[in-house]
Formats: structure tokens, sequence, C-alpha cells
């Protein structure tokens, strides 16, 4: 891990203004208002799948190991990185794995909903959502991050890959730092998302029956 004093030496103003854009700053509303009307529309279509079926039920099964998946992985990234992004280069646990570990968490955690959906229209905007965000808010971070640590962040890029763990690469240190304010932090975000399922699960429910509007076709 590289601390404060090993980065004193970057260059002043090297922070890229990308970082200060409200594109930036607001991805995350950015990504919702990419997905929700997808989402939205999907809940009032006609389901493409009965839900006795055994794809339907592979699906939810997935939904649910998608979810715990993204819970774990963020909050296991949480302890190593909560308080010290961007005063350390964190190369230890979930980011000796990939790069990218708290991306990689929310990523499942639209796959969670993509199950729960079984909608492949959401599926597709969520395809296209990653691409954005891979392609533009992964890799501006990552300039950034390459600019403020230099060397030892290009060192880190080429044994480490950007976003799909590599689970052979796993190494950690004894003790780590846990902050707990960005814990408390990151758990009452894991209950909005677990609220977030367990009405999307009601919501879904409520599809299946005559009463529920369905005025998209939208699979």
């Amino acid at each position: 891990m590289m601390t404060i004093a090993e980065s004193a030496n970057r260059p002043t103003g090297a922070r890229p203004h990308v970082r200060s854009k409200f594109s930036f700053r607001n991805r995350g509303l950015l990504g919702a208002m990419l997905l929700v009307p997808v989402a939205a529309a999907s809940l009032f279509s006609q389901p493409a799948l009965d839900r006795d079926t055994s794809i339907a039920l592979l699906l939810t099964a997935s939904g649910w190991m998608f979810f715990l998946l993204y819970a774990a992985v963020r909050l296991w990234a949480t302890f190593y990185i909560g308080g010290h992004k961007d005063r350390e280069l964190q190369t230890d646990g979930p980011y000796s794995i990939c790069r990218n570990p708290l991306y990689f968490g929310s990523f499942c955690f639209a796959l969670s909903i993509a199950c729960f959906l079984q909608s492949l229209a959401f599926g597709g905007a969520l395809l296209v959502a990653a691409f954005i965000y891979f392609f533009w808010v992964v890799r501006a971070e990552e300039y950034f991050l390459g600019v403020h640590f230099q060397e030892a962040f290009r060192d880190y890029c080429r044994r480490t890959p950007r976003f799909w763990p590599r689970w052979s690469a796993f190494h950690t240190v004894p003790k780590v730092d846990v902050d707990l304010k960005w814990v408390r932090k990151e758990f009452i975000r894991l209950g909005r998302g677990a609220v977030c399922i367990i009405l999307l699960q009601t919501v879904t429910h409520l599809r299946d029956t005559p009463q529920w509007p369905h005025w998209f076709n939208v699979w």
C-alpha cells in the first residue's frame, strides 16, 4: 500500500478535471436514468416467463446469488478502501484480485435486478450502462489514479485485472485499518439495496395477477 508521504512528489495540479464534472460526480444518477425507465417498462409489461417454470426459478435463484455477491464484495472492499480512497493506493484484499471491486459489486446488483425482472430489455440496457461505465467512468477514475500514484499504479495495473476478479492473485496484509464511518455508510447503502429487491420481488409477483396493468410489450 502506498501512503501519502510516498505520493507527495506527484505533479502539482495533477488532479484531472474530469472528476469535478457534474456528469462524473453524479455517475450513479446518470446510470439510474438509463436503467430505471427500462425497468419500469418491464414491470408494466406482460411477464415473459411463467413464474413456475424451471427457467424462471433459476433466474430468481441467480438474482439472489448476484445480490449476495454484491453485498459481500461491496462490504469487503469498503473494509479496505473506506476513508483511504485517493490517499493510499490500495492493492490488498479485494483490490489484489481486481482494480475495481466496488464497481464489480454494483454490476452484480444490476445483474440481480435483471434476473428478478426476467427482462431481456433490461439486460440490454444494463450492457449499455456497463459499456459506458467501463470505457468512460472506470478509465477516468484510473487516469486520476495514474496521475496521483504514477509508476506504483502503472505497476499495479500490469499485474491486476481491471474488472473481472483473478482469484489466484489474492493476497492481503495481516491487519486492516477499518474506518467504521464508511462501513456504516455502506451498510446503509446495502440496506437500501435490500429494500429495493424486496419491493421488486413484491411488484413482480403482483405483475402476474390479472389486475396489474400491462401497458407495454417489453421483454
